[in-house]
């Protein structure tokens, strides 16, 4: 096996059972895209009293004993609902063993729940991070679970959260910028599908930044979206097209050529740049930097192989923004995302169709379309 993100072929050889017979990953069925699972939730989770975790030395079930509401875990039915302001913790419905096999694990929500604006933090049995898996990881996964500005509706199997899985250390398959300005073809582009090269300042770095667009989306008619301050009811996100979107999020335009970000609220905008990726590329989505003002981009994200290649102008990522502290000014192009290029280990199958990969402008697929 080589260095790099697991592609669904090798995870399911060496892990689903591997070649002794002994199976890595049990519990439920777990859903592959091009470069991650899906992780589906099993039926007990617990009300936290905020958010934790054990730093290596506690175990979720001590976070449970000293900062858990109760001692006893809930069931989760087909309706429950996750107030937004509360925080939860949910056992998963798999279990995963990665003793002696040099694999780590790095985790995300998936992209249509940062779109909901929920915080999922991926937990190991003993992991001193969020949303990281060191090598030799074994037992139960949990997540912990805090909506923000909707009430979240989910059931027994609803996947909130996807992991990669990958062999080596990260900056062994992570490309600098002067790697690759090397790829053909080229997997930045713009709006006409032309190459955006990386800055011959940058050839060290291992990031690319992404910039802001705040054009008019054809689609929508309006640059971006806020969320609503009431949303009249709770959301559920395997509910696909089932809202109206214009009960929960309301368009945003531009005064002097700006946007004012309101603080505490979260705005759904989209990159200028453009992704045209291969099958031996996968990509991490981060915040550009908490210095640059009282606002911050909210989730990270991951781009799988073959986003937006279907595609000559390539597909752009959406940036889930939030303003802090105080009303914040963000005119068009300003750099707002970083972003990293990581080599699979090998080459993933291109799939037939992938979610998000023609979006422009976009809020989750549980919602209509916006009508403009």
């Amino acid at each position: 096996m080589g260095v790099g993100i697991l592609c669904p072929g090798e995870i399911r050889s060496r892990m689903m059972p591997n070649s002794n017979g002994h199976r890595r990953i049990t519990g439920a069925e777990v859903a592959f895209n091009t470069s991650a699972m899906d992780l589906p939730l099993a039926e007990e989770y617990w009300e936290m009293k905020g958010s934790c975790r054990g730093g290596g030395t506690l175990s979720v079930d001590d976070l449970i004993h000293y900062h858990g509401r109760h001692r006893s875990p809930k069931t989760l039915s087909e309706d429950t609902v996750f107030e937004r302001g509360h925080v939860y913790l949910v056992r998963l419905g798999c279990e995963l063993d990665l003793r002696g096999m040099q694999i780590r694990g790095k985790a995300t929500a998936r992209s249509s729940i940062g779109r909901l604006d929920v915080l999922v933090r991926l937990l190991g049995r003993r992991c001193p991070e969020f949303d990281r898996l060191p090598e030799d990881t074994d037992g139960r996964l949990y997540v912990e679970v805090a909506p923000i500005s909707f009430n979240l509706q989910v059931s027994p199997g609803t996947c909130l959260s996807q992991l990669r899985l990958y062999c080596g250390a990260e900056d062994l398959f992570t490309l600098t910028m002067d790697e690759l300005r090397y790829e053909s073809p080229f997997p930045v582009v713009d709006k006409q599908g032309q190459h955006l090269m990386p800055d011959e300042h940058s050839l060290r770095e291992t990031t690319y930044p992404f910039s802001l667009d705040l054009t008019e989306d054809q689609g929508t008619g309006c640059c971006g979206f806020v969320a609503k301050k009431d949303p009249p009811k709770a959301i559920h996100p395997d509910r696909s097209g089932d809202y109206e979107p214009e009960q929960f999020w309301e368009p945003v335009g531009l005064e002097d050529d700006a946007l004012l970000l309101d603080p505490d609220r979260l705005y759904i905008l989209r990159s200028k740049e453009r992704l045209r990726l291969p099958g031996h590329l996968a990509v991490e989505c981060q915040a550009y930097t908490e210095t640059l003002g009282e606002w911050r981009i909210e989730y990270a994200g991951f781009a799988h192989p073959w986003f937006g290649f279907s595609r000559d102008e390539g597909t752009p990522i959406i940036f889930e923004v939030r303003g802090h502290s105080v009303r914040t000014v963000v005119r068009d192009g300003l750099p707002l995302g970083k972003v990293s290029f990581r080599r699979m280990s090998q080459s993933a199958d291109r799939p037939e169709a992938q979610q998000y990969d023609d979006q422009e402008l976009k809020l989750s697929s549980c919602f209509k379309p916006w009508r403009s």
